[in-house]
């Protein structure tokens, strides 16, 4: 009988497991060991994971009947997808069920920085009512600033409608244009310098690939206005964080709100933790009850596609399809766009 492990912490919920064992064993593991997680993938026909473990070369290796890893979630990096490819293993996500989650999670931070809310609500539950004068002296109004988008894909367009609605204006960049996004909504395109120097606040929505590691350093912050408020939305090593830290002890930025690390999870000791103008949250921006229902149920389904030997709908890699499937090219245009 086929196998499917379910990793550590993801929850599939009733809906999700009724699908999947419909065509197979599922195996929950109970808890991180990497004995554990060896132990059941090495005949397992499928692994479903959330943000952990990482899916290496050697942990592929360990796994030789395995021909599916499934992604809750949007980002593979912490899948060797070359690895996977070469050895005919599908790797397939959920693209878009928690985009409205996630971009009204980075609402939620940027707010929470011009209105200074952290504070707020540690002052009233303290009793220190008179703080009330300070924070009235740093909130910031949103209308008719500018709020400047890098990456503007799924998340990105619906945190531009967002911020329009709080009046405004908005700039973006991406590395091709999206003339229709454009003409329907009034964002305009610009430079990547001209997002960091012209914008009041600044949202990241970035997947993590060479090319955008460290893409906000030190000369990035450099251009930035005074008092910017950024928010990271991508991942945590897109922005440098020793130039971020520095950043934020010269005051060149207002406020950094994040749901994401260059470590997860961080060092609750770290200096980044240690400003009062830092927003943190446990990179959960897309969990809500809603998104995690879709999502469980589109892996599900996806998982017990390729346990029956069909096309998964959201399939990363595709050049596993040639060698796995022999399929023409009326079957290969049914496979969704990722």
């Amino acid at each position: 009988m086929k196998k499917i492990v379910v990793a550590y912490r993801f929850e599939p919920g009733e809906e999700a497991l009724a699908i999947m064992r419909d065509v197979a064993r599922v195996v929950i593991l109970e808890n991180d060991s990497e004995e554990l997680l060896l132990r059941e993938i090495k005949d397992a026909d499928t692994l479903l994971i959330g943000i952990t473990p990482r899916v290496t070369r050697t942990l592929i290796a360990s796994a030789p009947r395995l021909k599916h890893v499934a992604r809750q979630g949007v980002g593979v990096d912490i899948v060797d997808l070359s690895a996977a490819t070469d050895r005919g293993i599908l790797v397939t996500n959920v693209p878009d069920v928690t985009s409205n989650s996630v971009a009204e999670f980075a609402m939620t931070l940027l707010l929470s920085m011009a209105k200074n809310i952290i504070h707020c609500d540690i002052a009233v539950k303290r009793g220190q009512w008179g703080q009330r004068r300070e924070l009235i002296r740093t909130n910031v109004e949103l209308n008719n600033k500018t709020h400047g988008i890098v990456g503007l894909g799924r998340i990105g367009r619906r945190v531009a409608v967002r911020c329009q609605a709080f009046g405004m204006r908005v700039l973006y960049y991406k590395r091709n244009r999206d003339l229709d996004f454009e003409r329907s909504t009034d964002v305009t395109y610009v430079p990547f310098e001209t997002v960091l120097q012209a914008s009041d606040s600044i949202s990241l929505h970035l997947p993590l690939t060479p090319e955008t590691t460290n893409l906000i350093d030190t000369p990035q912050f450099e251009m930035m206005k005074q008092g910017v408020l950024l928010v990271n939305h991508s991942r945590g090593t897109v922005v440098n964080e020793k130039a971020l830290v520095q950043a934020l002890e010269d005051g060149t930025i207002g406020g950094y709100g994040t749901d994401v690390y260059e470590q997860e999870p961080p060092d609750p000791a770290g200096k980044l933790l240690s400003f009062s103008n830092v927003i943190a949250s446990p990179h959960l921006g897309g969990g809500t009850i809603e998104a995690r229902r879709r999502a469980n149920r589109i892996v599900a389904e996806d998982v017990a596609s390729v346990i029956r030997g069909q096309l998964p709908r959201n399939l990363v890699n595709r050049e596993v399809l040639e060698a796995e499937f022999r399929i023409g090219d009326e079957q290969s245009s049914n496979v969704s766009q990722v």
